[in-house]
């Protein structure tokens, strides 16, 4: 399957570079007219046998023709007569030999220009048939370098092959370069869902702690791992970019010290036009209009099969017009799921006890929730602490 996999991501870039290279062939006036003219025109006669062979590519489901017909290989051979440095006529003429020599007069034509898409997509197509990985990246690579039209393209193929566990290292060692295209390749990635498992290895491994974070999608990232469940996973590219916790607390940012970033594994926030939730001065600030709520904050938390104890503080007491509690519900797919803990909140809670020992879940949604009533204005609350041991 892996032997597929790179296989068939040679072959749609081929495939894709036949049709993005057959519409430039209108470009050229009348090249089938300037062949005829004397002196001999290398580049007119070039271009007819290129479109001759695109059209080939297109028709062929984007691989290259095994047999390259003679009158072909004769323009190519006139074109390369007239002009040396024409590169996808030597291309062309390559298509008929044998290896290895076919694959020297290729990379020599590539040597003339990266800019010749039908050339770089051979290699790719070559380099995928031999597994050679790094080898179809640095092409990859060189495609988006050298044409405007290659990203929508290619990147999109590339978030792809890294759901395949042999892509991880050689991205690594490309990405650690830092392409011009690597912004687009992980705000790719992080909506590419077979490959954001290992898109986690790769941004573990690229990671420095003075990097810039610019280029890099880790909400994004972290927040995708959960969606598939990859909760573990999630957890520690958190505590990668972050640090480890030293509270003590199985909660993230239970003090509200910092504004949440790396949501849901630290607060996640929701917010209407009628309710919602913010973190301010260390403070997780609840805010309603008269009868109206709903999930105010939430974070995936892991909890050990143990008893533990549960403390929230409120900044004051919660009034009677609003109704405010705290849920732990399991986020794991499971047969049976454990029954959702609720707990109401109108003061201080200090060591409520929770026992999970038995439940088969280890990772849990704490939701803060919240509705204010029908009388009234509505409510204005804040929480200064929530810990969890």
């Amino acid at each position: 399957m892996k032997n597929i996999n790179i296989w068939l991501a040679a072959l749609m870039i081929a495939v894709t570079s036949g049709l993005l290279t057959v519409g430039a062939v209108a470009k050229s006036k009348a090249p089938e007219l300037a062949i005829t003219l004397y002196p001999a025109n290398g580049f007119a006669a070039e271009n007819v046998a290129a479109r001759s062979i695109k059209v080939a590519i297109t028709e062929n489901s984007g691989q290259f023709p095994d047999q390259v017909d003679p009158q072909i290989t004769a323009l190519a051979r006139n074109a390369f007569i007239a002009e040396p440095i024409t590169p996808v006529a030597i291309a062309i003429l390559a298509l008929g030999k044998a290896e290895p020599e076919k694959r020297k007069l290729m990379s020599e034509s590539l040597s003339l220009s990266r800019r010749q898409l039908l050339v770089s997509a051979w290699m790719v197509a070559d380099s995928g048939a031999r597994e050679d990985i790094p080898g179809l990246l640095d092409h990859y690579d060189t495609m988006l370098r050298t044409s405007s039209t290659a990203a929508s393209v290619i990147i999109p193929l590339m978030a792809r092959t890294l759901a395949n566990d042999n892509f991880v290292l050689p991205f690594a060692n490309l990405l650690a370069k830092q392409p011009p295209w690597a912004y687009e390749f992980w705000r790719t990635v992080v909506r590419t869902p077979e490959a954001i498992g290992n898109a986690a290895r790769l941004r573990e491994m690229l990671y420095k702690p003075d990097e810039s974070d610019d280029t890099y999608r880790d909400t994004q990232l972290i927040s995708a791992l959960v969606s598939d469940q990859q909760f573990e996973t999630a957890e520690a590219l958190y505590f990668l970019l972050v640090g480890e916790d030293k509270t003590g607390s199985l909660l993230k940012n239970g003090s509200f010290e910092a504004i949440p970033e790396y949501s849901p594994i630290d607060w996640q926030l929701f917010s209407t036009g009628e309710y919602g939730a913010t973190v301010t001065e260390g403070k997780l600030e609840l805010s309603a209009i008269r009868n109206s709520g709903g999930l105010f904050a939430r974070q995936l938390v892991e909890l050990p099969a143990k008893v533990m104890t549960i403390d929230i503080k409120p900044s004051v007491s919660i009034p009677d017009n609003a109704e405010i509690a705290v849920s732990l519900k399991c986020a794991q797919a499971m047969n049976e799921s454990p029954q959702t803990i609720r707990i109401p909140l109108k003061q201080q809670i200090k060591n409520l006890q929770i026992d999970n020992a038995r439940s088969g879940c280890s990772f849990f949604w704490l939701d803060i929730i919240g509705q204010a009533s029908e009388n009234g204005d509505g409510f204005d609350i804040a929480l200064d602490s929530i810990s969890l041991r």
